[in-house]
């Protein structure tokens, strides 16, 4: 699930995480899910019906935990958890969805006091907290837990050899179009980006009035979702330091993309969760979206009015060469460990426990509206869940999860994010706004990125490297 609303801004805990990160270890990402600590040998089960669960260890010990989550219903997901193990008693609270819950943690990791034992955190964000040094490696209690999920999201979630946290959920990234425009005018869906271009200017010469979709200058998460795609990573971690390169050809070719279809009136440069984008999209100016697993419940149902006619289905993200399988994520959070835990086995248990059980997965997965969060959980046995693969109603009956399932195994499992993604997200969205008021051209776009952020990791004392 993405953080909604949350405009990616270099605000005072963007500072706040990296005068920390001064003071602790700097922590970089690994390939494998290998840990420097003995991982613990986990045995699993296999159902009738396919999902994979670990055999849980016992635990008797008397514990007491906090859980920070803006996620809807995690209180059933304690309630189960405690069922499970007496012993262990957790407090689930809410104290901010995104920003305002990650000013609090900051600033409980800089007191020494006031952190939760387990905490919400999204993917791109775990190397900003790993070098605050609040967070714990929980790799000798959980490290034997990666087979149950996709190889790309425990790399992401392993730092330095390290494990910091468990994946949550996850948003493969796919095509979410209006069938109602598209069978007016003719449109086939696009399996390729030429041929999603040649659908916008058919589009476009159809009906003037209408957008193929919108570019959300204002969202760096989404900007870096059509990079990755693309096969755009632009940090890695090396003995030699921070490897940071945004000037590459696919960059070049994203950003020309994009730049070509705006120009020709294709593509309406937008802000999205904005007011103005709200209205747009109600309105049925928008052919298409380019979203998430979570897009269809999150970014456009709920700005659908009642009785609309519009029309929209799920579909395979557009692809760069024709036949390929290539996919990137946008959004998805992780539970992590604090250290300021003082039962470490009891959390790192907890937060394993709730993101690959089969009831509370039934509980994450199950619409908000029906008791549950509404996710699209990471665990590789999620299509195995309840209605996971339920016809969706918003989107005709279309088993829309099916679709974005299948695309999980395409997302690359290399891709680094950094320990400064607050200020790239803020800089892209400073970068692209320029281009599209004609300010800058592409090149200097990708140039103006690389730059500035190279100056900024500099700045904040980490090694780049060559």
């Amino acid at each position: 699930m993405r953080v909604r609303k949350v405009q990616w801004v270099v605000l005072p805990i963007l500072a706040l995480l990296l005068v920390l990160a001064g003071c602790s270890e700097k922590a970089g990402a690994t390939k494998g899910s290998s840990s420097s600590a003995e991982a613990t040998k986990v045995q699993f089960h296999t159902d009738s019906s396919g999902f994979v669960e670990p055999v849980w260890p016992h635990y008797t010990k008397k514990a007491s935990l906090t859980f920070w989550t803006w996620i809807k219903n995690a209180d059933k997901l304690a309630e189960q958890f405690m069922e499970a193990y007496p012993s262990i008693h957790v407090t689930v609270k809410n104290v901010g969805q995104g920003q305002p819950q990650y000013t609090k943690l900051t600033t409980a990791i800089q007191a020494g006091s006031g952190a939760p034992d387990v905490v919400q955190i999204e993917f791109q964000l775990i190397p900003q907290f790993v070098n605050t040094g609040g967070l714990l490696d929980i790799s000798k209690y959980d490290d034997g837990y990666g087979k149950l999920f996709p190889q790309w999201t425990w790399n992401q979630v392993h730092l330095g050899g390290k494990l910091y946290a468990i994946p949550q959920d996850v948003g493969p990234v796919g095509l979410i179009y209006r069938k109602d425009l598209f069978d007016k005018y003719g449109i086939s869906v696009p399996k390729t980006w030429a041929e999603y271009a040649q659908a916008a200017a058919k589009l476009h010469s159809a009906d003037p009035s209408k957008y193929i979709t919108f570019f959300a200058v204002n969202d760096g998460g989404w900007i870096n979702s059509l990079l990755w795609q693309a096969g755009v990573f632009p940090f890695k971690d090396t003995p030699n330091g921070w490897k940071i390169n945004f000037d590459t050809p696919e960059a070049k070719s994203v950003v020309n993309y994009w730049a070509d279809l705006v120009k020709k009136g294709y593509v309406k440069v937008s802000n999205d969760w904005t007011p103005p984008w709200i209205h747009e999209l109600g309105a049925g100016d928008y052919a298409s979206v380019i979203g998430a697993a979570w897009s269809p419940t999150y970014e456009i149902e709920p700005y659908i009015p009642k009785g609309s006619t519009q029309q929209w289905r799920a579909a395979e993200i557009p692809q760069w060469k024709a036949g390929a399988q290539v996919d990137s994520n946008w959004g998805g959070s992780t539970n992590a460990v604090t250290k300021q835990t003082k039962y470490p086995e009891a959390a790192a248990l907890f937060a394993a426990w709730i993101n690959t059980h089969l009831g509370t997965l039934s509980v994450m997965t199950t619409d908000i509206g029906e008791g549950g969060s509404g996710l699209f959980t990471a665990d590789l046995s999620t299509p195995k869940v309840g209605k996971f693969l339920s016809p969706v109603p918003f989107l005709g009956g279309q088993k829309a999860n099916e679709v974005f399932s299948n695309m999980v195994p395409w997302v690359d499992k290399d891709f680094q994010w950094s320990p400064w993604t607050s200020y790239v997200y803020n800089q892209m969205t400073v970068e692209f706004t320029d281009l599209f008021a004609g300010k800058i051209t592409t090149d200097q776009t990708i140039q103006n990125l690389q730059n500035k952020v190279t100056s900024f990791a500099r700045a904040q004392g980490f090694q780049v490297a060559q």
